[in-house]
């Protein structure tokens, strides 16, 4: 049985993929500066998200880009991945959904290629698109196998890193309209309304919460006031930081454990403070 998405809350195993792929980053940014790591590339954030701006902004000043390589049934592939903070400043609806198209601009602001896209996980409401009030993650998350990679794409990577300046952010479709949403729309709907997932989401927004979740959100606060100190170790040069930086990860791998095994229900008010703590961890990074 598929659970109902409930806006602003991430489920534990995306909040602990969200420590880890930090660290990755600040770990990235402790070797050099700017575009200097053959596997990340750093760029301005340059929103032109139009009718999407009056509704959402992007929070993150700079987008980090990471490159890494696994193997999938023994074929090597390579991975792209990046995540951005957004706020959303009033209830939203789309007839396309949240997904941000990827052009790369040089230092004069011309375009160099798109590239990738980033996606805003949403609700749906059987009618339209919607996201509510709240913190979001987008998210860019691109994968495929070295052979197709190596050529043309591994060139491009290699341009992006030497002329990009700035990734310019924009709806994906063109044609997308937003605008104030406005609640559920009429039990008349021609979409079947799957009765068992309406129970399910009344169930975790009634939930009241549990204490595996109060003892964890603290170890969450703690270890993010760590990472905090870190990063800005990291971004002042500091090169001793690097010293932290298995332990840290270590601790981030357990801590993801017990995010994903902590259940998915929470109180909201236990809601609002893992989103807040998820907040400041983000905006560590810049």
């Amino acid at each position: 049985m598929k659970k109902k998405k409930i806006a602003g809350h991430h489920p534990a195993w995306k909040i602990g993929s969200m420590v880890l792929s930090l660290l990755m980053i600040l770990g990235l940014g402790s070797c050099g500066g700017g575009n200097s790591d053959p596997n990340s590339l750093k760029l301005e954030v340059k929103p032109e998200l139009g009718d999407l701006g009056k509704f959402m902004t992007i929070e993150n000043k700079e987008a980090v880009i990471s490159l890494s390589e696994f193997s999938d049934e023994g074929k090597p592939c390579i991975k792209i991945a990046s995540t951005l903070q957004v706020k959303v400043k009033e209830d939203v609806a789309s007839d396309w959904g949240f997904e941000l198209d990827v052009v790369i601009l040089d230092e004069n602001m011309n375009e160099l290629t798109d590239f990738g896209y980033y996606d805003i996980e949403d609700r749906y409401d059987y009618s339209v698109h919607y996201l509510t009030v709240g913190d979001y993650r987008a998210v860019m998350d691109e994968s495929d196998s070295k052979e197709k990679w190596d050529g043309k794409a591994s060139a491009m990577w290699d341009m992006m890193r030497e002329k990009g300046k700035y990734i310019a952010l924009k709806p994906r479709s063109s044609s997308s309209k937003f605008v104030p949403y406005k609640g559920a729309a009429n039990s008349e709907s021609s979409e079947e309304i799957d009765e068992s997932d309406e129970v399910v989401a009344e169930e975790v927004v009634a939930n009241s919460g549990n204490e595996d979740w109060d003892k964890i959100l603290d170890e969450y606060d703690a270890y993010c006031t760590k990472l905090v100190a870190y990063a800005k170790k990291v971004q002042a040069g500091d090169m001793s930081a690097m010293t932290e930086y298995t332990s840290l990860l270590e601790s981030a791998q357990s801590l993801q454990e017990k995010l994903e095994n902590a259940g998915a229900n929470l109180s909201a008010a236990q809601a609002a403070r893992l989103n807040k703590i998820a907040a400041k961890m983000a905006n560590a990074m810049w």
